[in-house]
């Protein structure tokens, strides 16, 4: 496909001098949608295949070996030095040149412009120059960003839950980020919103598995009017997420008014024609917006903030994540080297506890299966220690698939248990799928012994009593 890059999608809406607008009528809304329908239908076959796959979260992965790294590395270095205006990655590489050139640094980028080294390095330029726009150029900007960074106003914005990574990944293991326009406050500034995005992909972003995987997005309008949002603010925010080692997968426009068609058919126009064409628009009431919602994959439990758009906005989760997220900042200044802190499961991990988020869990589930699979070699083994082995073979397998077993704890968030606690589980696992069995057994036989015994007195009776013809 013939895409538009990241760097001329900002250029594209600078040159237009901001005089461009959005639609503001419906037969407007509906002069743009046919432009898009009419883009998407020029594409070939493989390519619309290839942005539904994306879309689903069903896409292929750059098989990533050690040449490919090295060389892309290399290959990525020699563009970085052929960009002449560079001032923000100038600077940032001669106060730490360690961060900046690590190897898990550029990997972003690699991975987020599928190993692309001209576009990776273009978009490591752009990443410094607007770190130091929205956050100066101190120690932050060779080091993450931190809450402690973030203004007051902008902070207690971040607290309301108007931007935020939800509770559940959806059902491939991405994250999904979500912005409630109903509960943005007037009082935050364009930089504010800015400075709220880069953190919140920042936190996305540090995690290796997802990196492969992408995100989510979710732009939830609710009662928001259309005049609140400017093709400038669009511009803004736009440049933030270019500026990211992200691949942004699916975008999802939700909105219930139908005035907002308009503004929505606006944002889809003006973004990169990759974002665009994976962009999907839902409108009616929140009841057909979640199932809609639901058909991509995404999960969303009773106790999701998605639920409750109109009434009392659920913080819980939200403050858990922000009170993780203080405590690793504050432990990594501390002592410098501290351990990244687990906040959303893998698809595949394994979670210790009760109710009904753990039995649902991906992970759980498969690794139930696994045990019931391999229940009659465990029951049919001689000694413990051939127990264990299979309790062992199972626990390799989740590892194998990036698994891991996790407990929760209330200051920490997940934390990565030993083998031999992760044994005791499987172990214990094994063990109840046992007592279930035989219960089952032997509420079969209770059954059917009454059912016999039901069936044998009717007989007695009939004997005894024949029914008259």
């Amino acid at each position: 496909m013939d895409e538009e890059t990241e760097e001329a999608a900002v250029l594209r809406l600078e040159q237009a001098g901001y005089q461009q607008r959005f639609p503001g009528t419906v037969k407007e809304a509906e002069s743009v949608e046919e432009l898009l329908a009419d883009e998407m239908s020029k594409l070939t076959m493989l390519e619309q295949d290839i942005i539904s796959f994306d879309v689903h979260g069903i896409s292929l992965e750059v098989e990533e070996t050690e040449d490919l790294v090295t060389q892309s590395l290399s290959e990525m270095e020699k563009e970085l030095q052929k960009i002449e205006k560079k001032s923000a990655y100038e600077k940032a590489l001669n106060m730490n040149p360690e961060y900046v050139s690590s190897r898990s640094f550029r990997l972003q980028f690699l991975r987020c412009e599928a190993f692309n080294c001209k576009h990776a390095a273009s978009r490591v330029v752009l990443h410094f120059q607007q770190k130091e726009e929205l956050f100066g150029s101190g120690d932050v900007l060779v080091r993450d960003v931190r809450l402690s960074d973030l203004d007051e106003n902008t902070l207690e914005v971040f607290k309301s839950g108007v931007l935020q990574i939800l509770p559940n990944r959806d059902v491939n293991g991405r994250p999904v980020i979500c912005m409630f326009l109903t509960k943005w406050k007037t009082k935050t500034d364009v930089k504010g919103a800015q400075r709220l995005l880069y953190y919140t992909l920042q936190c996305t972003g540090q995690d290796e598995d997802l990196q492969h995987k992408g995100v989510v997005a979710i732009l939830y309008f609710a009662g928001k009017k259309a005049s609140a949002i400017s093709l400038n603010l669009v511009k803004d925010i736009y440049r933030v997420r270019l500026c990211m080692p992200h691949v942004l997968d699916a975008m999802h426009y939700c909105y219930e008014n139908k005035k907002m068609r308009p503004l929505v058919s606006g944002l889809r126009f003006f973004v990169g024609k990759r974002a665009r064409m994976r962009c999907r628009v839902h409108f009616g009431n929140q009841e057909h917006i979640l199932f809609q919602l639901q058909t991509y994959g995404i999960t969303i439990p009773e106790d999701s903030p998605l639920r409750r758009v109109h009434g009392d906005f659920p913080l819980t989760w939200h403050e858990e994540w922000l009170q993780i997220r203080q405590a690793q900042e504050t432990e990594l200044a501390e002592l410098g080297g501290a351990k990244p802190r687990i906040v959303l499961p893998h698809r595949f991990d394994v979670l210790f506890g009760r109710g009904t988020k753990v039995r649902s869990h991906t992970g759980n589930i498969r690794a139930l299966h696994l045990v019931n699979i391999w229940q009659p070699r465990y029951d049919g083994a001689s000694n413990r220690f051939e127990k264990a082995g299979i309790s062992e073979r199972i626990i390799s397998m989740i590892h194998e698939s990036s698994g891991r077993f996790l407990k929760w704890d209330e200051e920490r968030g997940w934390l990565e248990v030993d083998d031999e606690t992760a044994r005791d589980k499987i172990s214990h696992w094994f063990r109840n799928q046992r007592r279930s069995k035989a219960d089952k057994d032997t509420s079969k036989k209770t059954t059917s012994k009454r059912n016999r015994s039901i069936s044998e007195t009717e007989t007695e009776n009939n004997l005894k009593y024949p029914c008259a013809d």
